[in-house]
């Protein structure tokens, strides 16, 4: 008997005037798996992902979290029931501290708006938290620093904490490792890796080096249509997919 996935897409489409973003899309995520999505510039990766976040309402076609259509339901109500997603373009405030970032994600992942402030300050259990995944994410010792003083790389991970204290049972990445040269690459993969034991991941990324050694199957998206969803020697040896993006870098 086949197990349900945790996370499905049926037949999206999104259209932008004549253009089709997004073309009769359909693929899933499994639990406790890494689903990367590939494709070259301009195939609609990013349409496709704000789709499935729930910041990009669909023409048509549906999304099933857990069972349950999801389709209409805004992001905000999509991140309550465990669909989180993280930026290409990292989305932190800037003048507060690592630690109160992750914080006020712990806070609103407990129902608090950020008119309860104030409360992060005082607020025991919910510092001793943000600090724990501080130290998950290896930025403890960068508790009190500034977001804006942070490097690019950290800022990226800083994002990825922010992201997992709102305990999400499917994680989003869009491009994690864009802007971070190899050292930083290895940090952020170190990284995924610890969450993936917690989370299931649908990862967006440009490189291959790190969608073949993360995921469990790879989705190649093209003039915004799936073209293959395989393992990563199935993609590798699809004479489609090398024809389209991947050329003879990965055969």
């Amino acid at each position: 008997m086949s197990i349900a996935p945790l996370f499905e897409a049926r037949h999206l489409i999104k259209r932008y005037g004549q253009l089709v973003a997004t073309q009769d899309v359909s693929l899933s995520v499994k639990a406790n798996e890494i689903h990367a999505l590939i494709g070259p510039n301009g195939a609609g990766k990013t349409t496709l992902v704000g789709q499935l976040s729930g910041q990009i309402a669909s023409d048509s076609g549906e999304v099933f979290f857990k069972g349950e259509n999801i389709t209409a339901q805004r992001i905000d109500e999509r991140v309550k029931k465990g669909v989180v997603r993280s930026y290409q373009i990292t989305r932190l405030f800037k003048s507060f501290s690592c630690l109160d970032n992750v914080a006020l994600s712990v806070q609103a992942r407990q129902g608090s708006s950020f008119s309860f402030w104030s409360k992060i300050k005082k607020d025991l259990r919910l510092r001793d938290e943000a600090q724990d995944i501080l130290h998950l994410i290896g930025l403890s010792d960068k508790s009190h620093v500034l977001a804006a003083d942070l490097s690019h790389a950290e800022q990226r991970i800083l994002e990825l904490g922010v992201a997992y204290a709102t305990h999400p049972q499917l994680l989003l990445l869009d491009e994690p490792m864009a802007g971070t040269g190899p050292q930083e690459s290895e940090l952020i993969i170190s990284l995924i890796e610890k969450l993936r034991q917690s989370a299931s991941i649908f990862l967006i990324e440009h490189d291959m080096d790190t969608v073949f050694r993360l995921a469990d199957r790879i989705s190649v998206l093209v003039n915004g249509a799936l073209i293959s969803t395989g393992t990563p020697e199935e993609i590798r040896s699809d004479p489609q997919v090398k024809a389209a993006y991947l050329g003879d870098e990965h055969a």
